[in-house]
């Protein structure tokens, strides 16, 4: 996950300082290819107002989501970004690859 310092670390998108009473999206480093238009949002933090009005947006989630989908932890679990920015946590049955949400 990123690493965000309240009050000091700066939204990726309206380089404003993210402070304690900000909903922020997050992600860990998911995009390695430094060339890619995205890559500089990855492992950052943003606002999530200003994510939300992003005309990247979709396209931020869509990668996120293909990527987190082929890294699976603790051998049934994948993280899914939501359409909001949230990330959830959702377990893979391996007898149908069937997806649902766990807390």
């Amino acid at each position: 996950m990123a690493l965000i310092f309240l009050g000091q670390s700066r939204c990726a998108l309206c380089d404003t300082i993210l402070t304690e009473t900000d909903q922020i999206v997050a992600t860990s480093h998911f995009i390695a290819d430094r060339q890619h238009p995205l890559w500089r949002f990855s492992d950052a933090g943003m606002h999530q107002t200003c994510f939300l009005v992003w005309e990247q947006r979709e396209a931020f989630i869509t990668l996120f989501n293909q990527v987190t989908a082929s890294s699976v932890f603790g051998r049934v679990k994948i993280h899914h970004m939501e359409p909001d920015g949230s990330i959830t946590t959702r377990s893979v049955r391996p007898d149908t690859g069937a997806r649902s949400v766990i807390d």
